[in-house]
C-alpha cells in the first residue's frame, strides 16, 4: 500500500510497474498451489517473485537485524523461524475444519501474523495480501483489495497490539462489499 522501501526511499515508477507485474505474474502459480504447501521456502520463492529483481528488496532474504515498520517492531531475527514455523502449524491445524464461512477469517488471520512477524526487509505487506488472496481463491472465495487505507491500517495496529482481528475483519468485509459494488 506504500511505495517506499525499507531504506526509507521511495520506490521510481519503473519499480513500481515491475511490482505489479510481478503480482500478477504470480496470480498464476498461486492458483496451482495447494493451501497445505504454505512453508518459510513457499513464502522465500513468493517473496522473491514479487519483488521483481529489485535488489534493495533483498529478495527472499529473512531480516538479520530488528526492523521497525510504522510504530512497530517485528519480530527478533533471532525468532522468525520460530514463528513462521508456529504460523504454518497453526495453519494447517485450521485447515481441515474450515467451513466456507470461516476461509476469509482464517486467511486474513493468516495475513496479519505475516505483517506481524515481518519476515522479510521490504514487501511483507505485498507478500502477506498475496498469502490472503491464495487462500481465499484456493476454496472458492473473494479476496479482499484494500482501498481504505485508515481502517486497513487501524485493523492491523490493533491486531499488533491485541491480536483481536475484529477491526481488521471489518474493514476486510467491507472490502468485499465494496467489490460487489
Amino acid at each position: 500500500m506504500g511505495n517506499l522501501g525499507s531504506d526509507g526511499k521511495p520506490f521510481s515508477a519503473a519499480d513500481m510497474e515491475r511490482l505489479e507485474w510481478a503480482l500478477l505474474l504470480l496470480h498464476r502459480p498461486m492458483l496451482s498451489t495447494a493451501p497445505e504447501a504454505l512453508d518459510s521456502a513457499l513464502l522465500k520463492s513468493w517473496h522473491i517473485q514479487l519483488s521483481a529483481g529489485i535488489e534493495r528488496m533483498r529478495p527472499g532474504l529473512l531480516r538479520d537485524a530488528n526492523i521497525t515498520f510504522g510504530s512497530f517492531l517485528g519480530t527478533a531475527p533471532a525468532q522468525l523461524q520460530a514463528e513462521l514455523s508456529a504460523l504454518r502449524s497453526v495453519h494447517l491445524d485450521k485447515l481441515p475444519s474450515l467451513t466456507s464461512d470461516q476461509i476469509v477469517e482464517h486467511a486474513t488471520r493468516v495475513h496479519a501474523e505475516l505483517i506481524r512477524i515481518h519476515p522479510f526487509w521490504d514487501g511483507n505487506g505485498r507478500l502477506a495480501r498475496a498469502v490472503q488472496t491464495w487462500l481465499c481463491w484456493s476454496f472458492g472465495q473473494r479476496a479482499p483489495q484494500y482501498t481504505d487505507r485508515a481502517a486497513y491500517l487501524g485493523g492491523l495496529n490493533r491486531y499488533h497490539h491485541t491480536r483481536d482481528l475484529g477491526l481488521l475483519m471489518d474493514a476486510t468485509f467491507k472490502a468485499l462489499a465494496e467489490q460487489e459494488k
